[in-house]
């Protein structure tokens, strides 16, 4: 089959372990893997926010377990797997991070958009804590491995809420490189909905030494 290409609108700078790591995974994915998984992530949303009877129940969740099957039959060491691994896509191609997509880039500074589905719902319409969490350590990591850095892990993250975080709106996310100490990396970052701040982070990560996975 013909390999499902990155979107050529999308082509964010990566570091070369961070190129060849996706350019891999495009070369073994399979036509028509970026539907799937936009699919999975509007069937997370749907199913968080659906109350349906009993029979629509029965129904979806013999569809999923026989998609299951199907998925199940062709499984793979974590190494050739695909999913989160097509870093250009918003969301790397995985439907667990919020899909954050860069607007812009310098070695020291990215900013991007988000859009929170209610799959990362709390209540009240407000995007649960653990999910803004998840979306700062996805822009931190992307920015702390931009450029010719080596690539990192995270240590700690620091997350100050502070208005609540809507579900289904534009929201704006930038993070920036605030110093390096040898392998250890400050970043911060902070996300907006228009000029509201709805929290903000602080990170710490360190770069794997050479051979290091």
């Amino acid at each position: 089959m013909t390999p499902s290409p990155e979107p050529a609108h999308d082509r964010v700078p990566l570091a070369p372990f961070w190129r060849q790591w996706s350019d891999r995974a495009v070369a073994r994915a399979p036509a028509g893997w970026t539907g799937l998984i936009d699919e999975l992530r509007d069937l997370q949303d749907a199913a968080a926010a659906s109350a349906p009877p009993a029979e629509t129940v029965a129904r979806a969740t013999a569809l999923l377990a026989d998609a299951r099957r199907l998925l199940a039959a062709h499984t793979v060491a974590d190494d050739e797997q695909l999913y989160g691994k097509l870093l250009r896509l918003p969301g790397r191609g995985q439907t667990l991070s919020p899909p954050l997509r860069l607007l812009s880039w310098t070695a020291t500074e990215i900013v991007g958009e988000v859009t929170f589905g209610r799959f990362h719902s709390g209540s009240n319409d407000a995007v649960h804590g653990g999910a803004v969490a998840l979306l700062f350590d996805e822009a931190l990591g992307r920015l702390s491995d931009l450029d010719d850095r080596p690539p990192s892990r995270t240590v700690s993250l620091r997350v100050e809420f502070r208005s609540l975080t809507p579900v289904g709106r534009p929201l704006t996310v930038r993070a920036r490189l605030l110093g390096q100490d040898g392998r250890k990396r400050r970043l911060a970052g902070v996300l907006r909905d228009g000029e509201r701040l709805c929290a903000e982070a602080d990170g710490l990560f360190l770069a794997l030494r050479p051979g290091q996975r």
